[in-house]
C-alpha cells in the first residue's frame, strides 16, 4: 500500500512509510492462536516457544493437529463451546456507524447545502420564523429518512439471517451442518464443490497419503490473491477463507477464524470502498438541474430588483424584500425531500421484495431488474422442479446386465454423505439400498466436476473382499470411457436421443472389478426425468408480455432442452455451444445467422453449455445494448452471475452463487423472478413519479414567483413557500407506498424526458397561476362575475376606490396622515406626516389586497402542484386511475392544512417594519374589515415596507382557488399524452387509444419481432449504471465470513505470509 504512495514526500513521511512497511512485512501477518487448548488436560501445553510463529502450510498434518489440540474425529460440543468463547464467532466485526453521524449525513448534500444557505440568509435578515421553519424542514426530512431506512434495513437483515453460510463439521464424531460463524480453531470441516471456504483450513491426508491416492481440491482464490486460475490443493496445503471450491471434496482442519484469517487480516488492512449508487447519481443530476434553474432566477431577481426597481436593502426583518424573495426561489425550487422520498421508496421496496422471496444484496440491482429485457434462465430447478426420478421401466441395461444390476450399481456409485440430488435419487431408486452400507465399504470417492463430468466410487464388498470401481456421469463420457466404446456408441447414442426426445436426462453407469487403472464395462443407461414446474409456462408468457425475452441456458443436451422448451411454450430455436463457437470464430453464416451477435440475440437458448459459455453469452448480449438477468445455482454459474446486470441466485443455490448474485431468491421457480421484476418496476415507477413531480415543481415555483417579481415587482412570503415544501414534499413520502401500474416494457432512467416534461408541466402550471393572479389583481373578473370583494391592485382601480371611500371616513383626499394617525416621532422626523390620505389609502388597499391574493395564490399553487402527482404517476387518465390510499390521504391532509392557512392567514405576518397601527383604509373593497386581520398594522406610503410580503386570510377566495386548480388540472393529461407521444414513452405510439387512456397492456407479439419492437419502444437515453459494492446481508455476501462483503486485492507481502499464525504456550493471545 505504501509503495503505491507518492515518491515526493517529507522526511517524516518517509520514516512513517518505512515503519509501516516493516510492520506490514514482519507483524501484520501474524494472527494469534492459543496452543493451550485441551479439554482432556488443561495443564498440558504444546512444546512451542513463547508466542512462536507457525506456518501451517509448512508444518506436517500431525503437528498441526497437535498444536490445535484436534483429532480426525473433530471436537466435542463442549470443546467447541469453550473455544467459541475464547476466540469469538467466525465473522468479521460488523461495521457500525455512529447513528448521530448517519443522521447528520442526511443533511450533507448539495440540496441540503442550498437549504442551509437559505437558513443563513434568513437569520442574517433577522427573519427568525423562516429560519426556524427552514431548519425544521431540514430536520424533518433527515428524521424521516433515518427512521424509514433504519426500519427497512433491520427488517431486511432479519429476513436474510436464514441465508447465513453453512459449514459441514464433525462434532462429537458425527457430521453436522452449522452456521459458519460458529466454527472454531481445531474443527474438522468437509468442503466440497460449490462451497465457499468458511475459515482458514489445512487439507488433511486422503487415502495412504501419497499423491497418487488422493484427488486434489481445485480452489479459486481470485477474490483474495488475484490469481486468475484455480489452484490445486493437496494434502497439507491450506485454503483461505472466502475462496471457492471448484472441484473435489476433502476433510480439513480449521486453524484460524474471523479476524485471524487471511481474509480478516487483509480486510482490516485494506478497509472498504464506498461506491456511489446509480440512484444517487440520478439524484445528483436532477438536483444539479434544479440548482441551475434556481441560480439563474436568483441572478435575474437580484439584477432586476436592484438594477431596475432600485430596491434598498438593510439589515433586519422586512428591510430587504429582494433577499427575502430570494429565499422563496431557493426554498421553493429545491427538491429537499428528493433524497428522502427516493431512498425511502427504494428501501421499503427492497423490504417488500425480500418478503416476497427476493432478497436484494445490492440496492441498484432494483433499478437494473426494472430495466431487464432478457432473462437467461438455467433449466434445472428454475424452469423445472429439480426433483429427479428414475424411470425404472425404461432403464437400458448393457450386455449381460439386468435392470436390477443397473439400479444396484447406480446406487453403489452414489455418495449419500453430500446429499447430491442425483446421488440420492440413484440410491433411493434401488429397492435394497438399505443393505448397501452393510455389504459394501466406500474406500474413495472422486466427486463430480464440470470439466470431467463423471464420478468414481471405489468400494470393497465386505463378504468377499472384492474391490470394485463404479463410474457414473454424462452418458457420452461414460460410453467413450468403456473398453468397447466403438461397438456400443452408436446404439447408446440412439437410446440417449430417444430419452432426450421424451425429456429424459440419460446417465451412464460403468463397472470395473479390481484396483488399478480401470477397464470400464458399461452397465447401462439410467433415464432421469425432471418435470417442468406447473407455473413455468404461464410465467414465461407473462415475461413476454412484460417485454422480457427468456432464453434457456442449460448444460443438458440440445434435445432435452428443446423438449422442455416445447412443454413450456418457449421457442425451440436453440443451439449447442459448438454453433456458438463456430459463429464466434467467424466461419461465415451459421444456421442462417451472419454473426455470433446475431446468433446469440435471436436464439431462444443454448444447450451443452459450460461456465465460460454462459459468461460469453451474457457479454455478447450486453454489448448489443440489452439489460441481462442471469439465474444460477452452482459454482459454475458464479462468473456469469457476476457479469450479468442482475445476477439471480435461485433458491437452494450454493454459497458461491449467492456470493456472486445481486438478488437471492428464497422461493423456488421462475415465478418469484417475475414477481421481483414487477416489484422492481413498481419501485421504479414510484421513483420516476417523484422525479417528474419535483422537476416540474422546481420550474413551476421558480418561473411563477420569479416572473411575478420581475414583471410586477410583487413579492411572496418565505413562510408560505416553506409550508408548501413541508406539506407537499412531506406528503410525497406516501408515494413510497403508492398503488402503481408497472410499466409494460423494461424501464430506463430518461433524464431528458424527465427534464423536458418537467419544463412543460412547470410552464403550464406557471401559466395557470399567472392567469389566476392576473384575474385577481389586474381585472375585476371575480368582482363582476361572482360578486366577490375586489383584489384589484391596479393604480386606477385603487385611486377610484379610495376617492370614493376617503370622504366616507370624514377626510379629504389631501388630508395629511398626521391628522389621521398618531405617528411616532421618528416617523414624523422622516417626513411621513405629510403623506396625503389618498396615497396612504392606496398603499393600505394595495397592501391588504396583495396580502389576501398571496393566500389565494398559495392555495392554488399548493393544490395544482400536488395534484400533478396523480397525473405523472400513470399513463392513464388521472381522474379515473386509482392511486394508493395513503397518496389520497396525504393529498387531502396537505391541502386541508393549506386551505386553513389560506382562509385564516397569519394576521398580516410578515409584519411591515415601522408600521402604522389601527389602519383606517384597510377594509375590504365591499366594506368592513377582514375578520382575520385583527392586528391592522400597515406600511407607510413611500417606504420599502410597502413591498413586505404579508399574508391575510382570503376567506371565500379559497373556493375560487380550488375550482381554478381543478379546471386547469384537466389540461395536464393531454399535455402528458402529447409529451409521451413525442418522446414515445413506454411505446405509446405502438398502443391503441383505448390502451393509452385506460392503461391496458398491449398484447405483445411472439418471437424475435416482439423483442425487437418492445426493445425499440424503450427510451434510448439510458443512464449509465454504476454498481454499488455488494453489501453484507447477514453473511450471505461475505465469502463465508458473515459481516463482510467485498472482494480483496491483498498486498503481495501479506499473501506470502498468509498461512503464518502466532501461537502461545501459555494461553490465548487472540487479537494481539
Amino acid at each position: 500500500l505504501f509503495l503505491q504512495s507518492s515518491d515526493t514526500c517529507s522526511q517524516e513521511g518517509l520514516e512513517f512509510r518505512h515503519r509501516n512497511l516493516k510492520f506490514l512485512r514482519e507483524t501484520e501477518n501474524c494472527v494469534p492462536l492459543s496452543a493451550a487448548m485441551s479439554a482432556k488436560d488443561e495443564n498440558q501445553v504444546v512444546n512451542v516457544d513463547e508466542e512462536d510463529v507457525v506456518d501451517f502450510k509448512e508444518i506436517p498434518q500431525e503437528r498441526a493437529l497437535e498444536i490445535l489440540r484436534a483429532s480426525h474425529e473433530g471436537l466435542t460440543s463442549a470443546e467447541a463451546e469453550e473455544r467459541l468463547f475464547a476466540y469469538g464467532p467466525n465473522k468479521l466485526p460488523e461495521s457500525s456507524r455512529n447513528p448521530l453521524l448517519v443522521y447528520l449525513g442526511y443533511m450533507w448534500n448539495p440540496l441540503a447545502w442550498a437549504m442551509e444557505a437559505a437558513a443563513i440568509i434568513a437569520i442574517a435578515l433577522l427573519d427568525y420564523v423562516d429560519f426556524v421553519l427552514i431548519v425544521a424542514l431540514l430536520f424533518v426530512n433527515a428524521t424521516i429518512s433515518f427512521v424509514e431506512e433504519s426500519n427497512a434495513d433491520r427488517a431486511i437483515k432479519a429476513l436474510t439471517s436464514a441465508l447465513a453460510p453453512k459449514a459441514k463439521v464433525l462434532r462429537d464424531g458425527e457430521p453436522v451442518s452449522i452456521e459458519a460463524q460458529y466454527l472454531v480453531p481445531g474443527d474438522i470441516v468437509v468442503i466440497r464443490l460449490g462451497d465457499i471456504v468458511p475459515a482458514d483450513v489445512k487439507v488433511l491426508n486422503e487415502g495412504d497419503g501419497t499423491p497418487e491416492s488422493e484427488t486434489p481440491l481445485q480452489c479459486d482464490q481470485a477474490a483474495l490473491t488475484g490469481e486468475s486460475l484455480p489452484v490445486k490443493k493437496f494434502s497439507g496445503d491450506v485454503c483461505f477463507s472466502g475462496s471457492t471450491i471448484k472441484q473435489g471434496e476433502r476433510h480439513c482442519v480449521v486453524y484460524a477464524t474471523g479476524m485471524d484469517t487471511f481474509f480478516g487480516r487483509a480486510a482490516a488492512l485494506l478497509g472498504e470502498t464506498d461506491n456511489v449508487a446509480n440512484i444517487q447519481k440520478i439524484m445528483t443530476k436532477i438536483g444539479a438541474m434544479c440548482l441551475l434553474t434556481i441560480g439563474v432566477w436568483v441572478v435575474i431577481e437580484l439584477g432586476v430588483g436592484f438594477g431596475v426597481y432600485n430596491h434598498s436593502c438593510y439589515g433586519g426583518d422586512g428591510y430587504c424584500p429582494i433577499l427575502t424573495n430570494i429565499l422563496v426561489i431557493i426554498v421553493g425550487g429545491i427538491p429537499i425531500a428528493m433524497p428522502t422520498v427516493l431512498s425511502v421508496t427504494l428501501a421499503l421496496g427492497a423490504f417488500k421484495l425480500a418478503k416476497d422471496g427476493a432478497i436484494v444484496s445490492r440496492m441498484s440491482a432494483v433499478e437494473e431488474m426494472a430495466g431487464m429485457d432478457i432473462l437467461c434462465s438455467d433449466k434445472t430447478g428454475t424452469l423445472t422442479l429439480n426433483k429427479l426420478t428414475v424411470d425404472v421401466a425404461t432403464c437400458d441395461p448393457a450386455g449381460k446386465f439386468t435392470i436390477e444390476d443397473v439400479l444396484k450399481y447406480g446406487a453403489l456409485s452414489a455418495n449419500t454423505v453430500t446429499e447430491e440430488p442425483i446421488d440420492m435419487v440413484l440410491f433411493e431408486s434401488y429397492s435394497d439400498s438399505h443393505l448397501i452400507k452393510e455389504n459394501y465399504t466406500l474406500k474413495k470417492f472422486i466427486p463430480f466436476n464440470p470439466v470431467d463430468k463423471y464420478t468414481v466410487a471405489h468400494l470393497v464388498e465386505n463378504s468377499t473382499g472384492k474391490y470394485i470401481q463404479v463410474m457414473k456421469g454424462a452418458p457420452q463420457v461414460v460410453v467413450r470411457a468403456c473398453k468397447n466404446a466403438k461397438e456400443i456408441e452408436e446404439d447408446c447414442t440412439k437410446k440417449i436421443n430417444e430419452y432426450a426426445g421424451r425429456g429424459y436426462r440419460a446417465l451412464g453407469v460403468a463397472l470395473h472389478e479390481g484396483e488399478g487403472t480401470p477397464s470400464w464395462n458399461l452397465v447401462g443407461l439410467v433415464p432421469l426425468f425432471d418435470p417442468p414446474r406447473h407455473d413455468t409456462a404461464n410465467t414465461i408468457e407473462k415475461c413476454i408480455d412484460m417485454g422480457i425475452s427468456v432464453k434457456m441456458i442449460t448444460g443438458d443436451q440440445l434435445l432435452i432442452g428443446k423438449e422442455t422448451a416445447k412443454q413450456l411454450g418457449m421457442g425451440t430455436n436453440m443451439f449447442t455451444t459448438e454453433a456458438l463457437l463456430k459463429a464466434k470464430q467467424g466461419f461465415g453464416l451459421v444456421d442462417g445467422h451472419i454473426s455470433v451477435e446475431d446468433l446469440v440475440e435471436q436464439a431462444d437458448g443454448f444447450a451443452e453449455v459450460f461456465p465460460e459459455h454462459k459468461h460469453m453469452i451474457v457479454k455478447i448480449l450486453q454489448d448489443k445494448g440489452h439489460m441481462i438477468g442471469m439465474t444460477g445455482d452452482g459454482v459454475n454459474d458464479a462468473p456469469a452471475l457476476k457479469k450479468a446486470n442482475v445476477g439471480i441466485a435461485v433458491a437452494d443455490a450454493t454459497d458461491a452463487a449467492r456470493g456472486a448474485a445481486d438478488i437471492v431468491l428464497t422461493e423456488p421457480g421462475l415465478y418469484t423472478i417475475v414477481g421481483a421484476v414487477i416489484g422492481a418496476r413498481k419501485i421504479f415507477q414510484r421513483m420516476t413519479t417523484y422525479a417528474r413531480y419535483t422537476v416540474a415543481m422546481t420550474f413551476r415555483v421558480c418561473f411563477t414567483f420569479g416572473l411575478l417579481t420581475v414583471i410586477y415587482d410583487w413579492f411572496f412570503p418565505t413562510i408560505l413557500i416553506v409550508l408548501l415544501a413541508v406539506f407537499n414534499d412531506g406528503a410525497m413520502i406516501a408515494l413510497s407506498k403508492d398503488k402503481v401500474v408497472p410499466s409494460h416494457v423494461p424501464n430506463r432512467w430518461n433524464l431528458n424526458s424527465i427534464f423536458m416534461t418537467g419544463i412543460v408541466y412547470g410552464l403550464y402550471l406557471t401559466l395557470s397561476s399567472w392567469v389566476f393572479f392576473y384575474l385577481m389583481t389586474h381585472m375585476t373578473f371575480f368582482e363582476d362575475k361572482l360578486g366577490m370583494f375586489s383584489l384589484d391592485e391596479r393604480q386606477a382601480s385603487l385611486e377610484s376606490w379610495c376617492t370614493n371611500f376617503i370622504p366616507e371616513r370624514g377626510y379629504t383626499l389631501g388630508t395629511p396622515i398626521s391628522d389621521i394617525y398618531t405617528l411616532t416621532q421618528p416617523q414624523l422626523d422622516a417626513g411621513y406626516g405629510s403623506v396625503t390620505a389618498l396615497n396612504q389609502c392606496m398603499t393600505e388597499q394595495k397592501y391588504v389586497r396583495g396580502s389576501m391574493s398571496r393566500a389565494a395564490l398559495y392555495l392554488q399553487v399548493s393544490i395544482s402542484g400536488q395534484a400533478l402527482v396523480f397525473v405523472v404517476r400513470t399513463m392513464a387518465f388521472s381522474w379515473i386511475s386509482i392511486a394508493g390510499m395513503w397518496t389520497y390521504i396525504a393529498f387531502l391532509g396537505a391541502q386541508f392544512c393549506a386551505t386553513l392557512i389560506a382562509v385564516f392567514g397569519f394576521n398580516g405576518y410578515t409584519f411591515p417594519p415601522n408600521p402604522i397601527d389601527d389602519c383606517e383604509f384597510c377594509t375590504l373593497s365591499s366594506g368592513g374589515f377582514n375578520p382575520f386581520f385583527a392586528k391592522r398594522e400597515v406600511p407607510i406610503y413611500g417606504t420599502e415596507a410597502v413591498y413586505t410580503a404579508s399574508v391575510i386570510g382570503c376567506t371565500y377566495y379559497v373556493v375560487a382557488a380550488w375550482i381554478w386548480a381543478a379546471i386547469w388540472s384537466f389540461g395536464l393529461d393531454p399535455i402528458k399524452w402529447m409529451m409521451h407521444y413525442i418522446l414515445n414513452e413506454e411505446g405509446i405510439r405502438q398502443q391503441s387509444f383505448y390502451e393509452t387512456f385506460f392503461n391496458k397492456p398491449p398484447q405483445a407479439p411472439q418471437g424475435l419481432n416482439a423483442r425487437v419492437s418492445l426493445r425499440s419502444s424503450m427510451s434510448r437515453m439510458s443512464m449509465g449504471r454504476a454498481s454499488v459494492g455488494r453489501v453484507s446481508m447477514a453473511g450471505a455476501q461475505c465469502g463465508g465470513i458473515p459481516g463482510h462483503g467485498a472482494a480483496l486485492n491483498a498486498p503481495r507481502s501479506l499473501v506470502a505470509r498468509a498461512s503464518i499464525v502466532r501461537v502461545s504456550a501459555t494461553g490465548p493471545v487472540h487479537g494481539k
